[in-house]
């Protein structure tokens, strides 16, 4: 009977214990359950928010307009110089009659340049006969008024054009920009009158080494070559001789008037413009 109980009591606390520990197993798979399902939910909040920041549209900046379309800005488009030639410009040589041995027409081609602009803006036609009356009349304008018929700068050029002629001019200075200048001048119908370092010329037609102040007629621009178009008088080879850009840009300098006066330590690249309007 004692027995019997014994057993009875054994069973029962096995039972409970059995009981207990059933329930352990299941408190902490509920506990593992719920945490799983945590970490479920805060990894799609996660996922969900980051969706929503990649649909965002950003905000149109102040005075943007809706579905305006987006104009390319166009590069600036420069255009290639552009060739020109005064036809009827006359030409002389600065000794006409090949007299280079007299001082008037030895230092002859500042008057030569004045007398085919002045020929070219009256339309007269011009004989070497005439060209070297205009010379000696000019030489002794200069004489009177500065003393000598040697150099003349082209500050002067433009003066005496106007007092022997009445031709206006513009008289410029232009250095960097001289090419440019020049072929501006040429398109627009004009000629223009260069002074130069005759011997960086580098004409094969000069007496060698060239003169070193000099001045020519610019009458037009070859823009396939690259050349100007020129009226030279100092060679009787000079109607309409070319001259490399290049080469002419490095030529041109100012000069004083004078009895070969030094040259001035700035140097400067100047032009007369003259026009028929």
């Amino acid at each position: 009977m004692r027995k019997k109980f014994l057993y009875g009591i054994i069973l029962i606390i096995g039972a409970m214990v059995a009981v207990a520990w059933a329930n352990t197993f299941l408190v902490d798979e509920n506990l593992d359950t719920a945490k799983t399902a945590e970490r479920l939910m805060q990894e799609t909040n996660i996922q969900t928010e980051a969706l929503s920041e990649e649909k965002k549209v950003p905000e149109e900046s102040e005075g943007a307009k809706e579905n305006e379309p987006v104009v390319p800005v166009p590069e600036p488009i420069v255009e290639a110089p552009k060739g020109s030639l005064i036809e009827d410009v006359p030409f002389t040589v600065q000794a006409p009659s090949g007299q280079w041995g007299d001082p008037v027409f030895q230092n002859g081609c500042e008057e030569a340049s004045l007398v085919m602009a002045a020929y070219w803006i009256s339309g007269k036609p011009l004989t070497p006969a005439l060209a070297e009356k205009e010379m000696q009349a000019l030489a002794r304008y200069e004489e009177n008024w500065l003393g000598h018929s040697v150099d003349t700068s082209i500050e002067d050029m433009g003066v005496l054009l106007e007092a022997n002629y009445g031709i206006a001019s513009s008289v410029e200075h232009t250095d960097d920009e001289t090419l440019a200048r020049i072929r501006e001048a040429l398109s627009e119908g004009a000629i223009v009158i260069v002074p130069a370092d005759g011997r960086k010329l580098r004409n094969p037609h000069f007496t060698q080494p060239g003169p070193p102040r000099h001045m020519l007629v610019v009458i037009g621009y070859d823009a396939e070559t690259k050349e100007f178009i020129t009226h030279d008088p100092g060679t009787k080879r000079g109607e309409r001789h070319r001259y490399r850009e290049q080469v002419l840009f490095e030529a041109i300098r100012d000069y004083p008037t004078g009895d070969h006066l030094p040259f001035p330590e700035e140097e400067h690249k100047t032009m007369v413009i003259i026009g028929k309007s």
